[in-house]
């Protein structure tokens, strides 16, 4: 008796090539929320480190910015917590959720002895969110020795 050559697959074949692709399948399905959620904080967090560097450059640009400011809130003015520091709190009415908190050093860190030289004044700022301290940036201010 002479035997066909059958060509093709069996029940079993098939159903353990889905078994296995569908194993994959999921495994890569697994990840994609992951990547979404990672990429949600990651764009918060550059959010919020873009607020604090934003806020350095108002501070730079005028030393008291908080002096008279119709767009703040909030304002907080602390210099007995660190004697040689002023805090300051505040928040905008634009971004209620966001709070800043400025710490600026009286005493300069690069003292100058001739006139025209700059002095440099240490500023940090944190954001905070919720009260929850989302990002925080250093900084100086320059200001010219009379």
């Amino acid at each position: 008796m002479k035997r066909k050559n059958e060509r093709g697959f069996t029940l079993v074949e098939i159903l353990a090539s889905l078994t296995i692709l569908g194993i994959v399948f999921i495994s890569f399905m697994t990840i994609f929320p992951q990547m979404s959620t990672f990429n949600s904080k990651t764009e918060a967090k550059l959010e919020t480190i873009n607020l604090a560097k934003k806020e350095l450059l108002v501070w730079r640009e005028n030393p008291l910015p908080l002096d008279r400011n119709s767009e703040l809130e909030i304002i907080k003015e602390d210099s007995v917590t660190k004697p040689s520091h002023i805090i300051y709190d505040y928040n905008y009415k634009k971004e209620p959720s966001f709070t800043y908190r400025v710490t600026l050093k009286k005493e300069p860190d690069l003292t100058t002895t001739q006139k025209g030289e700059a002095e440099l004044f240490r500023i940090h700022i944190i954001v905070f969110k919720e009260g929850r301290e989302v990002s925080e940036t250093f900084g100086y201010m320059k200001k010219e020795k009379e």
